[in-house]
């Protein structure tokens, strides 16, 4: 393989990075993902606890492992509390996944290495992505890094093979400790890839050194959580692991349709525009269909890779009865790989028109993230901020309480005081506080300093519960959110 082909080319890097940062600090953070994980970052940063994630200073917040918030928490202390820093990990996770689909592109696809590279970073979902905070795009960085190894571990042969498959288990490693189970799926896929059709290698996978360092990465933390507190292995077996598979307690796209409604139309848009010239470099879907058929029976080893990859994981994300859309960003890598294969052989994207092809796509993302950045959204935290920092000017407060709705814990990233949220008699939200009418006073009278944010319709209840604790709520003004008119109220002095 010549030099030109194993070294990766500048102006890839520089392609990669303008979309990554692209924008990067220019939109707001949006609820309730981004605000929720930036929040983790930064209680983690402000209070020193790296073992114990908490979204409000408080409650523990184990929904995913720690490796997300050790992210953000180092980015904000290295660029402090903004957009810029919340979004960094992401975007450098966007670049670092480019990077090894070039490693991957050196053996798949030969002729081309820089073009599933290009496929991926230039394609809808991925880009856009690349600038949401969330554990996705380093669980896809850590999941392409393994499957990296693995090809790479798979085309050597003895020691050399071995050590290349331990490194890939320490990536397996690093994608559970930021996602859990769903960060192994393509190590399924790739076991029942060699069970079926290389079992010597399988077993040359599975060595215990590898094992071992696998165990050590991805069940330390969870080791040091259920030691603390026994009753947690319940909730992450339970809740997080039992109830998203086969249950809708999450209550996310649940039903027998919900996975058509949610996933074709990412998997389709996502890959645009990319998986058009694909079809046509193929010479139309049949003929697509049909070469894939016969590849697949000559047991042509990358294909069978990549349809591994992709099918068995979108099978279980099918089935599952949870279920979002970034769920299949992981997916676009392999798919980037099958779509650059029949587009290295494609004669009319070569040269100049392959660069024109490049240059518009680049400069269509662009203009779609430039939009997305100046979009108006009423779950931006920042507009939200802005409005209540008004209100907060003649009524200081240490905490802003949401009752009985959604906190906005990007409002953290923002203003100094504490974001937390109230349920009374409920337990729609996991993120808030839950207590009964009976404990009601006894919490209000624990806040001192506090404002609360609740809907219109809310506001003559929440007042009668005041006055039944023995308090003259204020009325301090109004701000709008969550596609509603929110009142904004000051428990008031005691009244006897």
């Amino acid at each position: 393989m010549s030099t030109a082909h194993t070294r990766v080319p500048l102006w890839l890097v520089a392609l990669l990075c303008l979309m990554a940062f692209a924008f990067q600090g220019t939109r707001g953070l949006w609820e309730p993902d981004e605000g929720r994980y930036s929040s983790g970052g930064i209680q983690m940063q402000q209070s020193g606890d790296w073992l114990i994630p908490t979204v409000d200073g408080e409650m523990p917040h184990l929904t995913k492992p720690p490796v997300t918030y050790w992210a953000l928490a180092a980015s904000f202390a290295l660029l402090g509390h903004n957009e810029w820093a919340a979004r960094l990990p992401g975007a450098l996770a966007y670049v670092g996944t480019g990077l090894l689909l070039f490693g991957l592109g050196r053996r798949l696809c030969v002729g081309k290495p820089w073009l599933p590279s290009v496929v991926w970073g230039l394609s809808f979902a991925p880009a856009i992505a690349a600038n949401v905070v969330s554990t996705d795009p380093l669980l896809v960085l850590f999941e392409t890094a393994a499957m990296y190894l693995f090809v790479e571990a798979w085309s050597r042969e003895g020691a050399d093979a071995r050590r290349w498959f331990v490194w890939m288990w320490l990536a397996w490693g690093l994608a559970f400790m930021t996602k859990g189970p769903p960060g192994l799926l393509p190590l399924l896929a790739m076991t029942l890839l060699l069970t079926i059709h290389d079992r010597a290698r399988l077993r040359m996978m599975y060595w215990p050194a590898g094992i071992v360092v696998f165990l050590v990465v991805a069940f330390t933390w969870f080791g040091v959580v259920v030691a603390q507190q026994p009753d947690r292995l319940g909730y992450f077996l339970g809740y997080e692991v039992y109830d998203r598979v086969f249950t809708a307690a999450h209550d996310r796209n649940s039903q027998w349709y919900g996975a058509f409604k949610v996933y074709l139309p990412v998997l389709l848009a996502g890959t645009l525009p990319w998986l058009v010239l694909s079809l046509i470099a193929a010479g139309g879907p049949v003929n697509a269909y049909r070469s894939l058929r016969s590849r697949l029976r000559e047991r042509d080893r990358h294909w069978l890779l990549l349809c591994y990859w992709l099918l068995v994981p979108l099978a279980i994300f099918f089935l599952a009865r949870s279920r979002l859309q970034l769920y299949m960003l992981p997916l676009f890598v392999p798919m980037a790989l099958m779509m650059a294969r029949p587009l290295a052989r494609w004669r009319r994207l070569e040269g100049r028109r392959a660069v024109t092809v490049i240059a518009l796509t680049a400069l269509a993302l662009l203009g779609l993230k430039a939009t997305l950045a100046y979009w108006p959204s009423d779950r931006d935290s920042r507009q939200l901020a802005s409005q209540l920092r008004q209100q907060l000017a003649t009524h200081p407060a240490d905490e802003i309480i949401f009752v009985g709705m959604r906190p906005f814990y990007g409002l953290n990233l923002y203003l100094p005081q504490r974001v937390d949220g109230l349920e009374i008699d409920a337990r729609r939200f996991d993120y808030s506080t839950h207590v009964t009418r009976q404990e009601f006073c006894r919490e209000i009278a624990r806040r001192e300093r506090t404002v609360y944010l609740l809907k219109e319709r809310l506001v003559p209840e929440f007042e009668r519960a005041l006055v039944d604790c023995g308090l003259q709520p204020a009325r301090l003004g109004s701000v709008h959110a969550d596609g509603n008119d929110l009142a904004l109220l000051a428990p008031g002095t005691g009244t006897r």
